[in-house]
């Protein structure tokens, strides 16, 4: 309802950024049609968030955890950045080296946190993504061609039943009391 205060850092993990064998039947014809699905689930989270309140102090970065075959020109290392807010530079490729530690050591400088550890401490700032001259225009979604995903179909085999008990037996997230059983728990088999 935009009456909570928004956390400083909140993390979310799109899963479909990998194809898969292609499954026609769920709305999945091609193996990029996984790729296409996750696009969609970023674009409609740019889409809100830049609607909210939040977004004139909001920074969204997107990465992958590897590229998957998505291998590029230069080294089969490379994966995507992406990086929107209202002091992102619009339609900017950035040539800075970087790598995970430079985007935590980003993080942590926008958040006025210490570094962890080495590898934040060497990384590259990514500043030159970034501007002073802030744009507070929404994102607005651009829907994808339907032959290549099919949202729809993708959806209908979860109308089925759930029983959220199974679901509900793990740990709370951010259970901060079973992080500390946890951490006891491994530090005292060592």
């Amino acid at each position: 309802d935009g009456d909570q205060e928004m956390p400083s850092f909140v993390t979310m993990m799109i899963p479909n950024d990998h194809g898969a064998r292609p499954r026609p039947e769920d709305g999945y014809p091609y193996r990029q049609s996984f790729m296409v699905d996750n696009d969609l689930a970023v674009g409609r989270v740019l889409h809100f968030l830049s609607r909210t309140k939040y977004w004139k102090d909001m920074l969204v970065i997107i990465t992958e955890d590897d590229p998957q075959g998505g291998v590029d020109h230069v080294d089969a290392h490379r994966s995507v950045l992406m990086m929107a807010g209202p002091y992102v530079k619009k339609h900017y490729v950035s040539h800075t080296h970087a790598n995970f530690g430079s985007i935590l050591k980003t993080i942590y400088n926008i958040l006025n946190i210490p570094y962890v550890n080495h590898f934040d401490l060497t990384g590259s700032l990514l500043q030159d993504f970034f501007t002073d001259q802030p744009d507070y225009t929404p994102y607005t979604l651009e829907l994808h061609d339907p032959r290549m995903f099919n949202a729809e179909l993708s959806m209908k085999k979860y109308h089925k039943t759930i029983d959220w008990r199974k679901i509900k037996q793990g740990p709370a997230m951010d259970d901060v009391e079973d992080a500390k059983r946890d951490f006891s728990k491994n530090n005292s088999e060592k």
